[in-house]
């Protein structure tokens, strides 16, 4: 089967989208399946837009979106479709709505995403102050893509859930598939059991692994940790991807370590030492569509702890690897999970052992791409 894999950008580029379309991909193409990449798409606009965008900026603080935008949408479709007549695809998969929300094509459109655009307003600070134009504007080519797709597949059931209740799509072609982890990992049960031996049985370890500092709620993580210290108990903080602001003074246990690129040997080497010896990944998010990094850290047999919101519940499975909290959890409540699964090393180690079961039996870029394939073969 051959497949035209269709991104704005380049999808074989591991930077974009944190790398998110080249896994799905890759996993595509592992899976037996030919992939014919479209990609590096020109934008096109109508005229005069940079002036309206400009003058919305200053006279209402609102932002005009190009990405949300029908012009540039149908732009994107066209060039698809030009580059359509070379590839002979027998489907055409992608993990946005742009590309193909125009594409008027006699094979079969499947798109595969984290979220849709009613659901991110007012959701994701990313979509804060968009103007009234760019929300219809969303909206509509959002609608137009599902109208076109023959499957419309999510990495959660919050996402799936806005297809249907919102957008009012066909209930028997949205399916729900968990995206998988954006790394290469070979590890077997046994690397994890030795990864358990290197862990701390004294002091608590937690990841915080965000660019996003407020987005991510590194302050509550903050708090966590010295809340854990005040209660007589050993901890270490690893704060990477962000740094705290510059006001806040920082005890001694917690360690910045800045961006660390999993692109260079020396930033997987730091990495992959960080997540093998933390206790747990510390991520209370207070927006997120999926979370691929539960998935990556679920690699390494590191529970997850988060916030119950956007499509977490569909990565992070309480007590199975990890736990979610409502977002005005206090530190107290997460110091008490902490501390209670720490007293008992051996309720921990299990915790850490089913979060590797869950990334190797559903978390992981080969099963997803197997259950997609599956339901591409019900439609061709």
């Amino acid at each position: 089967m051959k497949v035209a894999f269709a991104t704005t950008f380049d999808g074989r580029d591991v930077s974009n989208w944190s790398g998110t379309p080249y896994y799905m991909s890759k996993g595509l193409a592992d899976g037996g399946l030919q992939v014919e990449y479209i990609g590096s798409l020109s934008r096109k606009v109508a005229p005069f837009f940079k002036i309206k965008q400009a003058w919305k900026k200053f006279a209402a603080g609102q932002r005009e979106s190009p990405r949300h935008n029908v012009i540039a949408a149908q732009h994107y479709s066209r060039q698809v479709a030009e580059k359509l007549k070379s590839i002979h695809a027998d489907v055409i998969i992608s993990p946005q709505i742009n590309p193909i929300a125009y594409l008027d094509v006699k094979q079969p459109l499947v798109l595969w995403t984290d979220a849709l655009y009613a659901s991110l307003i007012g959701f994701n600070p990313a979509f804060a102050n968009h103007s009234a134009s760019s929300i219809a504007q969303g909206n509509i080519i959002t609608a137009e893509c599902l109208s076109r797709c023959a499957l419309a597949v999510f990495s959660s059931d919050w996402a799936a859930r806005t297809a249907l209740e919102i957008y009012g799509v066909d209930k028997n072609k949205v399916k729900v598939v968990p995206f998988g982890a954006n790394l290469h990992c070979t590890h077997k049960l046994s690397d994890i059991k030795h990864m358990l031996t290197l862990r701390s049985r004294k002091t608590v370890k937690l990841l915080f692994l965000s660019k996003r500092w407020e987005m991510k709620d590194g302050k509550k993580v903050l708090a966590v940790a010295k809340a854990l210290h005040a209660c007589g108990q050993a901890v270490e903080l690893h704060i990477v991807g962000c740094h705290p602001p510059k006001n806040e003074v920082l005890p001694s246990y917690v360690k910045c370590h800045g961006f660390i690129s999993k692109r260079t040997p020396e930033g997987v080497v730091q990495i992959t030492k960080l997540l093998e010896e933390s206790h747990f990944l510390f991520v209370p998010s207070r927006s997120e569509a999926f979370g691929i990094v539960f998935c990556e850290a679920n690699a390494f047999g590191l529970p997850c702890l988060t916030t119950y919101i956007g499509g977490i519940s569909s990565v992070v499975k309480d007590n199975v690897n990890g736990m979610t909290f409502s977002l005005n959890a206090s530190p107290t409540e997460y110091c008490d999970y902490i501390m209670r699964l720490m007293a008992t090393y051996a309720d921990y180690e299990a915790l850490a052992l089913s979060a590797f079961n869950e990334y190797e039996t559903r978390l992981n870029w080969q099963s997803a791409t197997v259950s997609l394939r599956k339901l591409i073969n019900e439609i061709i």
